[in-house]
């Protein structure tokens, strides 16, 4: 049984104690304490039968016979089995295949101009407030018969 149902009989049972009896109770060590949720049904059986109480019997009968069920196997959702998949994949390294040479690394890269081409905007400042003592480069004129946005769009 779900753990859900047993909380949901327990806090119901735990209601009725409170308003019929008095007594108040620990639901969710009720519904999850075999020996706690005996004892509450032993109580809540005994209260009813010396007041009356037909619907404290009831739900303590409930109680026990959800306590008497075994407990679900926990269930693992579908996406947590797929990246623990994933994972377990990646992890094993390829048998016999060399390491691919990095060919864009830091070192191989010459210039800024090579990896970004001139974008249209004013170029920044922000090193030159900080002490920045790198010289920025200076762009070329732009060309006003070069067309100034990708396929003529805005």
């Amino acid at each position: 049984m779900p753990s859900s149902e047993k909380i949901a009989i327990a806090a119901h049972l735990h209601v009725v104690l409170r308003r019929k009896t008095g007594r108040v109770t620990d639901t969710e060590w009720m519904a999850t304490n075999a020996e706690y949720a005996a004892e509450i049904v032993r109580f809540s059986r005994e209260k009813a039968v010396e007041d009356g109480h037909i619907d404290l019997g009831v739900w303590a009968d409930r109680l026990a016979e959800i306590m008497a069920s075994p407990e679900a196997r926990h269930r693992v959702p579908l996406a947590r089995l797929m990246v623990d998949a994933v994972k377990e994949r990646s992890a094993v390294p390829p048998a016999a295949t060399a390491p691919v040479p990095d060919r864009l690394g830091a070192r191989s890269v010459n210039t800024e101009e090579e990896v970004y081409p001139e974008s249209g905007f004013i170029e920044s400042t922000f090193g030159t407030f900080f002490g920045d003592s790198e010289k920025r480069r200076e762009s070329d004129p732009r060309d006003p018969d070069a067309p100034r946005y990708v396929k003529g769009l805005r």
